[in-house]
């Protein structure tokens, strides 16, 4: 009986190591989602948009048929809270009836932002587009009229970005000085980031040296992102 359970366990080991290496020769990983995810993060395909800015939908509405496509795919999360930004906002600048609802539309530089940040990272999950057509009931339109996420009427120009390639970006950690990094290499000067600073319960926020992008105080809870009161189009796209 104990030699016929060890051969019972020679079998299965045999197996296990038959599918071990034939995962290791069609080149699968072992590793959890998670840990991939946090592997790409440290060490993105870029980290100046070289790639990442070559063939970048040239206008609103082929920026938000390619995030759609990256919403269907699951490469785009929207936070549940926002989800009218996919039928409210994403949807109409896609098949071009967002001039019914103008209240709804997007600045096409931050469309073709999270574009870029999907090619480099994978993924990224927003929390806030264009308050005026999805917003959590909180921070809305109504209660800070100025914000980025409000004006200007033409199409806001603010994201809220809270994972990128599966990482949490609250504004004052390594993926977020990572994502700024990045962004300073093709967002035009004048660009704002939300971070969180040392006084409000969230830590020693991290800000590396940029050319491009200001700092102002923001909650811990994402890493906010805005072109601020610039016109300038997106550096370096090829």
């Amino acid at each position: 009986m104990a030699r016929n359970r060890r051969s019972r366990w020679s079998i299965a080991r045999t197996v296990l190591l038959t599918i071990v290496t034939g995962a290791l020769i069609a080149g699968l990983s072992l590793a959890s989602p998670m840990q991939e995810a946090r592997a790409a993060l440290a060490q993105p395909a870029e980290s100046t948009c070289v790639q990442s800015c070559t063939g970048v939908p040239s206008t609103g509405q082929a920026a938000a048929q390619s995030l759609l496509s990256s919403y269907n795919s699951g490469t785009l999360i929207i936070e549940w809270a926002e989800r009218d930004i996919i039928p409210a906002e994403l949807q109409p600048i896609a098949n071009g009836t967002i001039g019914k609802t103008p209240q709804c539309n997007i600045d096409t530089r931050t469309l073709q932002t999270l574009v870029i940040i999907i090619r480099n990272y994978g993924s990224v999950q927003v929390s806030d587009l264009n308050r005026h057509c999805a917003n959590d009931g909180v921070a809305t339109c109504a209660s800070n009229p100025t914000s980025r996420h409000c004006v200007p009427s033409s199409g806001p120009n603010a994201m809220d970005i809270t994972y990128i390639g599966g990482a949490r970006t609250r504004g004052n950690d390594s993926a977020s000085s990572i994502l700024l990094r990045f962004l300073d290499s093709f967002l035009p000067n004048g660009s704002r980031a939300g971070q969180a600073s040392g006084g409000d319960n969230c830590g020693v926020y991290s800000m590396p040296g940029l050319a491009n992008i200001s700092r102002f105080t923001d909650y811990c809870t994402h890493i906010h992102i805005d072109l601020g009161s610039t016109t300038a189009g997106l550096r370096n796209l090829r």
